[in-house]
C-alpha cells in the first residue's frame, strides 16, 4: 500500500499538464483570454465603429455585444467569435 504511493507520487503533479484533459485545458483558458480581449476591444470602440448597427445610431451597441460575449462564456465563446468576425473584421462601407 505504502509502496504504491510512494512509487506513484513523483508523477501526479504533471499528470494535469500532460492527462487527458490538457487539450480541453488549454481550448477553455485561450477561450477566456480571446473573450477578454473582445470584451475590451468592444467597451473601447467608440459608437462610429459599429459597422453593422444593432440600434439606431449604435447608441446601445456597446452595451448589447459585450452582454452577449460575457453570456455566451458558457456556450463555448460564441458571442466573442461572433463579434470578432461582425465587428472586429468587419470592413467600412466604401459610399459612407
Amino acid at each position: 500500500m505504502i509502496m504504491a504511493f510512494i512509487c506513484r507520487f513523483p508523477f501526479w503533479p504533471i499528470a494535469p499538464i500532460f492527462g487527458p484533459e490538457a487539450l480541453p485545458t488549454l481550448l477553455a483558458i485561450a477561450g477566456i483570454i480571446f473573450s477578454i480581449i473582445m470584451i475590451i476591444d468592444c467597451l473601447k470602440r467608440p459608437a462610429s465603429k459599429f459597422y453593422c448597427p444593432l440600434t439606431k445610431e449604435a447608441e446601445y451597441d456597446k452595451l448589447i455585444w459585450a452582454a452577449g460575449i460575457l453570456l455566451s462564456l458558457q456556450f463555448y465563446f460564441v458571442g466573442a467569435i461572433v463579434y470578432f468576425f461582425v465587428v472586429k473584421r468587419a470592413k467600412p462601407d466604401a459610399g459612407k
